[in-house]
Formats: C-alpha cells, sequence, structure tokens
C-alpha cells in the first residue's frame, strides 16, 4: 500500500490540489482518507495512476506501508469502536461518517472567516450534529454567513468535509425561510433564466446598445455575437451587471475582440451564478446547470466561461 500526502503529491505532478481531490471523490483516483490528511491506495492502483503522467513511482515522495494497520496512529477508529459511540444524528445520518473522524482539535474554527458569529464555529457545528441538535443548526443563521470557502476544510487534519456538511445544512432548510432574496432569486431563474428575472427582450437589446457603444468608442465594426451558433466560447453572465453594472460587461468583449476571439452569448438561460447551489437546492442547481449545457450543445460552443 501507499500512503501520501495530497498537497505533496499535487506539487511534484505539477496539478492542484482540489484536482486529486475530485478525483478522489468521483473514484479516477481509487484512494481512501485516512487521518493526518493522508491519502491510501494500493501499489497497483498508484503505478496505474503515475503511468498516465509518465512519472517513476519510486521517484515521488510517499510513504510504503505493507498494509493499513501498519500505519498505527494512522488509522480510522474501527468501526467496531465507533458503533459503542451515542451518535443521535437523524436528518445528518449521511454526514455521519466523515464527521466521526472530528476530533474537536479546532483547526477549522481558527480558519474560518466568519468563526464566532451567532456563537458558532465549524467546530461547534459538527458537535451539535453529532449530539442530535442539527434542528438547532437548520434554524440558525451562521450558516448563511459562511460563504463555503472551505479554509476550515483546508486546515481540517482529519479530512472531514466540512462543506459538504454545511450545505447539506442549508438544504434542510424550509425554502420559504432561505433568508433574503436567495430563494426568491432561484425561483426566478427557474421561470425567467436569469436570477433577478430581466426580460429576453430588454436582455438583448441592452446587448445590441452596449456593443454600439463599443463599436463607436473603441472597437471599430464590433456588433454583440447573441446566439452565434460555433463560436469558440460560451459566454454566461451575472445578472447584477445588466441589471445594475452594465459597462462592465464590456470588459471581456473588449479582450475577446482584440484578441480575435470567437464567443457569444445565449439569449436564453445566460445566467452564470447558480443560487441552487448557495442555498443547497441541488434540484434547482440541476436544472440551471442543464440548460447551460443545453446552450452549448444547442450553438456547439467548444468553451464555457462562467463570471464567478
Amino acid at each position: 500500500m501507499v500512503s501520501f500526502s495530497l498537497g505533496r503529491l499535487a506539487e511534484q505532478l505539477g496539478l492542484h490540489r482540489n484536482t486529486l481531490l475530485n478525483w478522489i471523490k468521483s473514484g479516477q483516483l481509487p484512494a481512501k482518507s485516512i487521518p493526518g490528511r493522508r491519502y491510501l491506495i494500493s501499489d497497483q492502483d498508484f503505478e496505474i495512476f503515475c503511468q498516465k503522467f509518465n512519472q517513476d513511482p519510486h521517484t515521488l515522495d510517499v510513504k510504503k506501508v505493507s498494509d493499513q494497520s501498519s500505519l498505527k496512529g494512522e488509522v480510522a477508529m474501527p468501526q467496531e469502536q465507533a458503533k459503542t459511540f451515542d451518535f443521535n444524528v437523524n436528518l445528518m445520518a449521511s454526514q455521519l461518517e466523515v464527521i466521526r473522524s472530528c476530533l474537536t482539535c479546532g483547526s477549522c474554527s481558527s480558519a474560518c472567516p466568519v468563526s464566532g458569529i451567532d456563537g458558532l464555529d465549524p467546530r461547534k457545528a459538527l458537535r451539535k450534529i453529532v449530539f442530535g441538535k442539527e434542528k438547532e443548526l437548520i434554524a440558525s443563521n451562521w450558516f448563511w454567513k459562511c460563504t463555503l470557502c472551505g479554509k476550515c476544510e483546508e486546515a481540517c487534519p482529519m479530512n472531514v468535509e466540512l462543506v459538504a456538511t454545511f450545505r447539506k445544512l442549508r438544504g434542510l432548510r424550509d425554502r420559504d425561510k432561505v433568508p433574503g432574496p436567495l430563494h426568491k432569486g432561484v425561483l426566478m431563474c427557474l421561470q425567467r433564466g436569469n436570477n433577478l428575472g430581466i426580460p429576453k427582450e430588454d436582455f438583448i437589446t441592452l446587448c445590441e446598445e452596449l456593443g454600439e457603444e463599443m463599436a463607436e468608442d473603441c472597437c471599430p465594426g464590433f456588433k454583440t455575437p447573441i446566439d452565434q451558433k460555433g463560436a469558440n466560447i460560451l459566454v454566461t453572465i451575472n445578472s447584477k451587471e445588466p441589471f445594475g453594472e452594465p459597462d462592465d460587461m464590456k470588459f471581456w468583449w473588449k479582450i475577446f475582440h482584440a484578441a480575435g476571439e470567437s464567443w457569444t452569448i445565449p439569449s436564453e438561460n445566460w445566467e452564470g451564478v447558480n443560487w441552487g447551489l448557495f442555498t443547497g437546492d441541488d434540484d434547482s442547481m440541476k436544472t440551471v446547470v442543464g440548460r447551460i449545457v443545453e446552450n452549448m450543445y444547442k450553438l456547439e460552443c467548444k468553451t464555457l466561461l462562467l463570471p464567478e
């Protein structure tokens, strides 16, 4: 077996650590997280992985172990022993396995930029889940001040998936109790294709007028490409720009024009900020993503540009 540090291996391969982490989560890299912020993979799977990058596995900074039991202090708690604890988790049952690894060391709380607001921090939140007080968390506003930046997860020595846990808590709140305009924006996006409900005709007119201004000011012959089939880049937009800061849209357009890039904007479902993601609304999130993918196929574009 091979034990490795995610960050160190990513550095040696010239990759971002999140790339490796996404491969592990998707199963492309069949490694298993273990305590100590390390991962475990079989010799055979590690050799296959190294072959993809033309790397000699013997030259990489990894730790060879005979089996998982030889990790001594780096092994997870046996399931039989874990079952002796009285974990009272119902709504958050799917997160129990990752939460069990928490050492309550407080590293996550130290890294969190909103730690202490509303009397909560990542460590306290996990303990409340363990003790069956998830309903208190769901009713709390702390998770809506959390930006899901992942600093807590980055600092965690046990690889606890805190971001997924906190987003699940958001998803468990009744939709009509989601703070502020977020849920209204999700509903508006489902109905009109953007979070602020800008009508299609108004959006097209605005884009055309901005293109005319650019042609007159600095880009002779420029015309805003809307629904241009076969363009290389499909550009999605944050609806706050056409609503309140339309001139900001020109910045990208000027770069594309100077580079001679082939790009286009869809006339429908052009919103690039998915509030279904932020609110824990998986069904709505998938619908919005599906519409963008549909635009990619319909307009035969190769590259997607998101504003966030």
